[in-house]
């Protein structure tokens, strides 16, 4: 290896080393030249000022001082975590729950029927404007923690505990990313909620117990519900059916009847009529059809006083 003798280096020599060394640290920081990444947005700033935004890619820019860049990743959906703590990422991700007394402090709330409970929630953003999100509100990610602790615990507390635990879920997430995002644009954040999930929701440790026997009876209950439910419309639909069938009888029945009484009151009508034309003839003629009526299905038999007790006459054809 080579010995440089110090002695030997002129000041002109050691100026210009610095210089260079110097002026290569202005071109990679704040150089004619920058890089934006695939997932970034550029916010240039002249005299530190906004004055654009540039798109990924490779950039020209007046050196530092005159304009500097500041970098946002616009493309990339962040999260930020309430009442619980993730480290790492995949199968070695671990967490921090409620066992932590930082976290449980995070986490426990009171519902509207004045009831503790704990709730961890993940609140996912993305950026939609770089320069208010740089520029408009300092440290935008702490301050998004504390309106979004704040919209929850509202949310929270505006639901009983049943709602927050079982069927008010959906609608409660709704409701915060609804406040999440117009207390953002109050505050002009340039960030935009994408979701918000309740990750975990459980009544104190504590109390966990009775609220488990709680939701068994629910479920108890619910499987009685649901029962009578089906007995319900097994009966119902077969009584339906048979008050169908008696009231298709009771019309046939009726139908038949009314048919019934009006033939007959034509008929009656129409000897009327001929009565009234002859009523001698009419009268002999009903009186021997009613007689071949009722003396048809009858065997007669003539007995004649005088020929012996005896003697009869068989009307049928025999004697």
């Amino acid at each position: 290896m080579k010995v440089v003798d110090v002695q030997s280096v002129s000041p002109r020599q050691i100026i210009l080393a610095v210089l260079a060394v110097v002026i290569l640290v202005w071109i990679l920081r704040g150089g004619p030249f920058y890089v934006v990444g695939p997932e970034e947005q550029g916010v240039i700033l002249t005299f530190g000022r906004q004055t654009s935004v540039t798109e990924p890619g490779f950039h020209l820019k007046i050196p530092w001082p005159i304009q500097t860049v500041l970098k946002a990743p616009v493309n990339v959906v962040q999260r930020i975590e309430i009442g619980f703590r993730s480290y790492g990422s995949g199968r070695t991700t671990e967490y921090v729950g409620f066992n932590d007394p930082d976290m449980l402090r995070e986490a426990q709330m009171l519902t509207g029927d004045e009831n503790i409970i704990n709730c961890s929630v993940i609140v996912q953003y993305r950026i939609s404007d770089a320069g208010a999100y740089l520029f408009n509100v300092r440290e935008p990610e702490g301050t998004l923690v504390d309106i979004s602790e704040a919209c929850i615990r509202q949310v929270i507390g505006n639901n009983a505990i049943d709602a927050v635990l079982t069927t008010g879920k959906l609608d409660i997430q709704t409701r915060i990313m609804e406040q999440v995002q117009e207390m953002a644009d109050n505050y002009t954040m340039g960030i935009s909620i994408v979701a918000v999930q309740l990750k975990d929701v459980q009544p104190p440790a504590q109390v966990s117990d009775a609220f488990k026997d709680v939701a068994t009876a629910r479920e108890d209950m619910q499987a009685y519900i649901n029962e009578a439910e089906g007995y319900r419309n097994q009966v119902i639909p077969e009584a339906r059916a048979d008050s169908v069938t008696i009231v298709n009888e009771a019309m046939g029945y009726a139908a038949v009847r009314i048919n019934r009484a009006t033939g007959a009151a034509e008929r009656f009508t129409m000897v009327a009529a001929e009565y009234a034309k002859s009523p001698q003839v009419t009268s002999a003629r009903l009186h021997l059809e009613m007689l071949e009526s009722v003396l048809s299905d009858i065997q007669i038999t003539i007995v004649d006083s005088h020929a012996g007790a005896l003697t009869h006459y068989n009307l049928d054809g025999g004697m």
